[in-house]
């Protein structure tokens, strides 16, 4: 047993090591822009779609300026604008450009160099602006997101409206617009996503941010129910795919959401590699066909159904917004400042690890399998179920069988004398058919006992096994990290394999003989 528990460490770190490999080849992955000595906590990024080289930045600090893709930087409205939150610059004219503050929405016409307050909430939440959009089809307005609700604006004259109805009191996190209609906005709020048209002359929810496992996540909101403050944000942020307009992802607190019937339907999306839960901020690259997710703790780089991290060369705690220039560098705003890192680096990184993963997936089981080995071990797969149903059929068609040997008795009776006559012991056989089990049988009732308890026990453990593999994979990951403290290590190796027996133990082995015989 001993030697088992060994080869089984042995194996681990080899694994562990090849990750490692990939990690350190690119150690030095994000590069931190120098803005300037006490500039921290970034958390806006704007690159204008004219110029790549002109690069807006929005800090606690205030709002900074490069011209030279981030080699250099000037601040811009020193004292007047500051604590910026988003960043917007008008698609038609990139002269100007909106500012979002917790004070309120400023406005340049002039590349930034000089700056109008524009609007200003009656109270803190409405004059908290957390994000801008703008819509030039024929309702030409621009669009605040405050914490306090949802205003808007023709652009041309400034004359801001609060949007009534279910967004009257909603905090709005982020705006969206529609690439295939300029007057379709999206809206991100902690009461759901809503689609907007027409300056939001009409609207509808798309996703309830109440109930994130309903079934049907349009379902209004009842007025008893209790009233969410706005900073308890649910959602975060809407990304398209540049590939199929109809296909959305949306990134909330609890994981990435898809749609792909222009938000009609929404599922959560299972990526591997994804172990952090809570996502900021979603870009979708048309060039490179991949999504990148800001989460709090880093930044994960996924295409189809997997993710790596691209964690080298800084541990962030919180990552706010993503931006990408023409030659596809990445650039992130984070709370220890702005970094970027180049297509040419994660290119290569991701190579690297597709190679790892390809060998692991030839040493490991995939989650596929381990749900199918889980499922065939509980024997709580549905043709179960199926066959209940059919052997209930088949009994309504079989009679009641009853059987008895008994003696045969004869009575004779007449005017004179009476007569009985005792016969030898014979053999009774008597059937008998119910035909209302032939229209609706009563163990059907039972059966629907049955299988709803059936189905609520492979959802349980189909829910376990999938969290232990994932977590089980995270770990992989994590032991990749050259930084780990040899205690930490011990502990996380130790954790390893208690995920692999707990595996092993809802699988019958099913794991351990699968890395056993690689």
């Amino acid at each position: 047993m001993m030697l088992m528990i060994m080869s089984k460490v042995k194996m681990y770190l080899a694994i562990a090591f090849v990750l490692l490999s990939c990690s350190q080849a690119y150690a030095g992955g994000w590069q931190r822009l120098e803005i300037g000595a006490n500039v921290s906590q970034t958390r806006a990024i704007a690159i204008a779609p004219d110029n790549p080289d002109i690069i807006y930045l929005g800090s606690e600090e205030g709002l900074y300026q490069s011209i030279d893709k981030g080699k250099n930087w000037r601040l811009l409205a020193p004292g007047f604008v500051s604590k910026v939150n988003y960043i917007y610059i008008d698609k038609q004219d990139s002269k100007t450009v909106y500012a979002g503050c917790q004070d309120g929405l400023f406005r340049s016409q002039d590349a930034g160099n000089s700056w109008e307050k524009i609007f200003q909430g009656k109270d803190a939440f409405e004059q908290n602006v957390l994000s801008i959009a703008a819509s030039s089809g024929l309702f030409k307005s621009v669009y605040l997101a405050t914490a306090g609700g949802l205003f808007f604006s023709p652009i041309d004259s400034l004359n801001w409206q609060k949007a009534g109805g279910k967004l009257m009191d909603a905090g709005i996190i982020s705006l969206s617009e529609s690439p295939l209609d300029a007057d379709t906005l999206y809206i991100a709020s902690n009461k759901g996503l809503f689609k907007a048209k027409e300056r939001l002359s009409a609207y509808e929810r798309l996703y309830s941010a109440f109930n994130s496992e309903s079934e049907d996540a349009t379902t209004d909101i009842d007025s008893g129910e209790e009233e969410i403050t706005p900073q308890d944000y649910f959602l975060s942020h809407l990304a398209f795919d540049p590939f199929d307009y109809s296909k959305l992802y949306l990134g909330s607190k609890g994981g990435l959401l898809f749609s792909q019937d222009n938000g009609k339907s929404w599922n959560k999306l299972v990526l591997s590699g994804l172990f952090n839960q809570e996502i900021n901020y979603c870009l979708a690259s048309a060039k490179e066909n991949r999504l990148y997710l800001a989460t709090q703790y880093g930044v994960f780089d996924c295409k189809e159904d997997a993710c790596h991290q691209l964690y080298q060369g800084m541990d962030f705690n919180q990552c706010n917004q993503l931006a990408m220039d023409d030659a596809d560098n990445l650039y992130l705003a984070s709370d220890k400042g702005l970094y970027v890192i180049s297509y040419e680096e994660r290119k290569g990184l991701a190579l690297k690890i597709d190679n790892a993963n390809k060998k692991l997936s030839a040493q490991e089981p995939t989650i596929q399998e381990i749900q199918e080995e889980a499922i065939k071990y509980a024997e709580v797969y549905p043709e179960k179920i199926a066959r209940w149903r059919k052997q209930a059929r088949l009994k309504a068609l079989m009679p009641e069988l009853t059987l008895d040997y008994d003696k045969t008795v004869t009575t004779a009776l007449g005017a004179t004398y009476d007569r009985v006559q005792v016969g030898p012991r014979d053999w009774g056989l008597t059937l008998k058919w119910d035909i209302g089990d032939l229209i609706f049988s009563t163990e059907q009732t039972s059966i629907d006992v049955r299988s709803r308890l059936m189905v609520q026990l492979r959802d349980d453990i189909l829910s376990e096994v999938t969290r232990l593999y994932f977590e089980r994979k995270r770990l992989q990951l994590e032991l990749t990290e050259n930084t780990l403290k040899t205690k930490t290590r011990k502990e996380k190796e130790l954790r390893l394999q208690e995920l692999t027996a707990l595996i092993d133990g809802l699988t019958n082995g099913c794991l351990s003989r699968r890395l056993q015989g690689s």
